[in-house]
């Protein structure tokens, strides 16, 4: 045991092991930084596309009302 220890300290294992887990560690605050980041950034492109839609529909909604809406969805239709 004593050979065990003399190891142990000649060749610095447990300085080792806690740069290993410091350096781990960094890596997975990075990576949860990183996912969240791009996390964001699909929800925000999501959110984008459901305004869209939303502003599409109200055009659409305005069409109809108006009376136009009928031949727009005609010309629409014959266009396909």
């Amino acid at each position: 045991e004593s050979i065990f220890v003399g190891m142990k300290e000649e060749f610095e294992i447990d300085d080792r092991f806690e740069h290993i887990e410091y350096k781990l560690n960094m890596i997975q605050q990075n990576a949860k930084f990183f996912l969240e980041v791009l996390q964001n950034q699909k929800t925000t492109s999501l959110e984008w596309i459901i305004i869209v839609l939303i502003a599409f529909e109200c055009v659409l909604m305005c069409l109809d009302m108006s009376g136009m809406g009928g031949h727009c969805f005609e010309a629409i239709k014959a266009a396909l």
